[in-house]
C-alpha cells in the first residue's frame, strides 16, 4: 500500500481544529493510501495520538509571520522520519475533507511528468495575473516580474512525491533564510515564495480551488477541501497581534489590493515587457 505523509502545524488555539480535521481525512481521504500525520503543537494532547499514525512534535508558538514563513524549517527538522512515505503534503489546520478525494484528481501525474501539486488560490482564479499578488520588489528571492508567471496558487494546500517535496522545502527556506539575513519579508511570506518557485516549472499540477475552498469568499464551485472559519474556534486577529473591531473578509481585501494595483501593474507589465525581464526556473540537486 503507498503512503502520505500530512503535515500539520497547529501551535496556540489552532490544535482545536485538529479532531475535525483527522477524522475527516481518516474518512474520504485517498482512502487506498496509509495516512501518516505529522502534528506539530504545544498542545499538551491531542486527538488520537495514541494512533500508531500519528506522530506529535513538540513545536513552540512563534509570532506573526514566522510561524508560517519558516514552515519547511519545520517540515526539515524531521525529515528522517519522513523517508518511509511515498508523498508528502501541507495542509493548513483549518480544513476538512468534506468528499471523498482519490489518488487520480490529486497526487502528481507521474506519467506526465509531474512531481508536485499545489492549489489555486481561490481569489484569483480565472482571474487576469496583472491582479495576482506576487511579490513584486527585486529585493526579495520570492521577486516576480509582472510579464511572468501564469498561476497563482495559495499557501494552505500543497505537497508532492517525497523527494520533491523535500528538494522544494529545503529550496525555499533557504530563499526565506537569506531574505531574512537582509531583512526581507516577502509580501505573502511563504505563499510568495511558493509562488515563485512554480514559475516556468513543467513538473508541476495545479488543482482546482475546490481542493482548497475558501471561508468566506462567494464561489460558484463545489468544495472536496475546504476552511473552517477561524472565528469559530478563536479570535484570530487578536492571535495575531492585529485586533480590528471590524471583520474584514477575504473578498474585501482582494478587492482592495485590486482597486490600489490595478493602473500600476499596466505600467509595470508595459516596463518589464520592453525591457525583457524575466526569471529563471529555481534549479536545484533533487533530494535522494
Amino acid at each position: 500500500m503507498k503512503s502520505i505523509g500530512i503535515l500539520y502545524i497547529c501551535t496556540g488555539p489552532y490544535y482545536l481544529f485538529w479532531e475535525d480535521f483527522f477524522k475527516s481525512f481518516e474518512a474520504k481521504f485517498l482512502t487506498d493510501y496509509e495516512k501518516k500525520y505529522f502534528v506539530f503543537t504545544d498542545a499538551k494532547h491531542i486527538y488520537a495520538e495514541d494512533n500508531p499514525n500519528v506522530k506529535k512534535y513538540k513545536l513552540d508558538p512563534q509570532p506573526w509571520p514566522l510561524i508560517t514563513l519558516l514552515r519547511f524549517a519545520t517540515f526539515l527538522s524531521i525529515k528522517n522520519d519522513l523517508k518511509d512515505c511515498d508523498y508528502l503534503m501541507f495542509s493548513n489546520a483549518n480544513i476538512v475533507c468534506d468528499d471523498f478525494i482519490t489518488e487520480s484528481e490529486f497526487l502528481p501525474r507521474i506519467e506526465k511528468g509531474e512531481k508536485i501539486f499545489v492549489t489555486s488560490h481561490p481569489g484569483y482564479y480565472k482571474k487576469d495575473k496583472l491582479s495576482f499578488p506576487y511579490e513584486r520588489h527585486s529585493r526579495s528571492l520570492a521577486y516576480v516580474p509582472w510579464n511572468c508567471g501564469e498561476n497563482y496558487v495559495i499557501g494552505a494546500m500543497f505537497g508532492g512525491t517525497r523527494n520533491a517535496f523535500l528538494t522544494m522545502a529545503k529550496v525555499l527556506n533557504t530563499r526565506i533564510e537569506e531574505d531574512l539575513k537582509r531583512n526581507v519579508i516577502a509580501l505573502w511570506h511563504d505563499e510568495s515564495h511558493l509562488n515563485r518557485y512554480i514559475v516556468n516549472r513543467y513538473d508541476v499540477r495545479v488543482l482546482h480551488p475546490m481542493y482548497c475552498y475558501p471561508y468566506g469568499l462567494n464561489v460558484s464551485y463545489g468544495k472536496k477541501l475546504s476552511a473552517v472559519g477561524k472565528q469559530s474556534k478563536f479570535d484570530v486577529n487578536k492571535f495575531k497581534g492585529q485586533y480590528d473591531n471590524k471583520p474584514i473578509t477575504i473578498k474585501r481585501i482582494i478587492k482592495k489590493i485590486n482597486e490600489i494595483t490595478k493602473l500600476a501593474s499596466i505600467v509595470m507589465l508595459a516596463f518589464d515587457t520592453i525591457t525583457f525581464k524575466r526569471v529563471k526556473i529555481i534549479d536545484y540537486e533533487e533530494e535522494k
